[in-house]
């Protein structure tokens, strides 16, 4: 843990404020729901409550009150959020419904309940089966409401390599793996007739220190690497190893005499060659990450989505053997 928090250069919950607001900014102006209809928001795999408080107090500016269900297994993480609710007076007038709950737990004892605004940030990597997830977030988004998830792009180098060592190592089914991209959302999203656009955004962008991942002695290297081949001591593992530090190696540089991996970010209706654009590694992976902006129709069975560039991954065992 503290390891990728080195390599990041700063807590996970010391981030820019424009992070937060990137996803304020793709809250909908609109009303969701009716005058004197409560508004209505779920939240899968809340975390700590970051994301979610800054989209609440967006919500609040034009609702006197609003409810959100919060769906998160780790007790230690409601207990901060909690306490961020305390904290924060502007969070007064929401009404919280806590549930201590895994995704797929939630989802067999949900209720009819109708969301107005759901949200799955950095989630979809950890649910046992990402078609009944998504599924069953559809199933309980409201007419007109919008659902918002929020994936690492499978685009970049990062996301290549996931794919590059599942080809080579990987046995069984992938998605059954924390080895999850936006790439398997678009095709969920596509096998089902459902258009989408990708805008481009920077905010999340950010640079990954690897250096330490090339230094065999350096143990806070070898989690970095676990971490970026989402495979539990890997330094025990020479050809994935191997696999991993070239791949790593032909799409970094060397900046301030460090070595920092280069993603590139594929944009749509361009003719362009791809961009090579530095991230960073945090406590989180973040090469880049792609917003899906979710709307139910309320004239059609169709989705419309837009999606914004914006990938965060928390750590999962996977397996290669």
């Amino acid at each position: 843990m503290m390891a990728l928090r080195t390599a990041y250069g700063r807590d996970q919950r010391d981030r820019d404020p424009a992070y937060y607001q990137y996803f304020v900014a793709k809250v909908p102006d609109s009303a969701l729901c009716e005058p004197g209809t409560d508004l209505r928001v779920l939240g899968i795999g809340s975390g700590s409550g970051d994301v979610d408080s800054a989209i609440l107090k967006k919500l609040l500016q034009r609702r006197s009150s609003v409810y959100i269900r919060v769906v998160e297994p780790s007790g230690e993480l409601i207990e901060r959020y909690k306490t961020r609710v305390r904290i924060d007076t502007n969070l007064g007038a929401v009404k919280f419904d806590w549930r201590q709950q895994t995704a797929e737990e939630y989802f067999q004892t949900k209720d009819d309940t109708k969301f107005h605004l759901i949200h799955a940030v950095h989630v979809l990597y950890h649910v046992e089966d990402l078609d009944a997830t998504l599924r069953n977030m559809w199933e309980q988004l409201a007419d007109g409401g919008y659902m918002f998830i929020t994936i690492k792009s499978g685009k970049d180098a990062g996301g290549k390599l996931y794919y590059k060592l599942w080809e080579k190592f990987g046995k069984g089914d992938r998605l059954k793996t924390s080895l999850r991209t936006s790439v398997d959302v678009e095709q969920w999203l596509d096998a089902r007739g459902i258009s989408y656009d990708v805008a481009s955004e920077d905010v999340a962008a950010l640079n990954i220190d690897i250096s330490e991942c090339f230094n065999e002695k350096s143990e806070a290297g070898m989690k970095i690497l676990d971490f970026l081949t989402q495979t539990p001591h890997v330094s025990n593992m020479p050809e994935i190893r191997a696999m991993a530090l070239e791949h790593m190696r032909c799409n970094s540089s060397v900046v301030n005499g460090k070595r920092t991996s280069l993603q590139s970010r594929e944009r749509r209706y361009r003719s362009i060659q791809k961009m090579r654009i530095k991230v960073k590694i945090c406590l989180l992976l973040r090469a880049y990450e792609l917003l899906l902006i979710i709307k139910r129709s309320t004239f059609h069975n169709g989705l419309n989505v837009h999606m914004g560039g914006s990938a965060s991954m928390l750590f999962k065992e996977t397996l290669f053997f």
